[in-house]
């Protein structure tokens, strides 16, 4: 008979410090579930009652862009210095267009639900500084 391998079990406390220590370290979300999964925590938010988000924000530990829009602004940052290289590339302007109206989207979003301030604006030069 085989015999079943004991799968250690995360406590909540565990998952909390392992949820600062990856955020603190730069890590977005995905990544950090990412993490958990492999310390056999399959479901946070089964684990804890809370999503990795929401403990974030009770460890005072939020972020300053959300990884959406972060991914969103790398992207466009690639295209930037892609057109920047190939001035030809219409399909290349255009796929950078539709990302800036996408950041602009969740920009009004975030502003609404007060996760980023009023004031907050994309531009290009910003872009490039913030992802660096």
């Amino acid at each position: 008979m085989v015999e079943k391998k004991e799968i250690k079990k995360m406590d909540k406390d565990q998952i909390y410090k392992k949820i600062e220590e990856l955020t603190k370290k730069g890590e977005s979300n995905a990544k950090i579930g990412l993490e958990l999964k492999k310390e056999n925590v399959l479901k946070t938010k089964k684990e804890t009652g809370k999503r990795i988000g929401k403990i974030q924000k009770e460890l005072n530990l939020n972020k300053e862009i959300p990884d959406d829009l972060m991914a969103l602004i790398k992207r466009a940052v690639t295209l930037l210095k892609h057109n920047e290289k190939n001035k030809k590339d219409t399909r290349g302007k255009h796929g950078y267009q539709l990302t800036v109206s996408k950041i602009n989207r969740l920009k009004k979003y975030y502003i609404k639900e007060g996760i980023l301030p009023k004031d907050w604006r994309y531009s290009d030069q910003k872009a490039k500084l913030l992802v660096r």
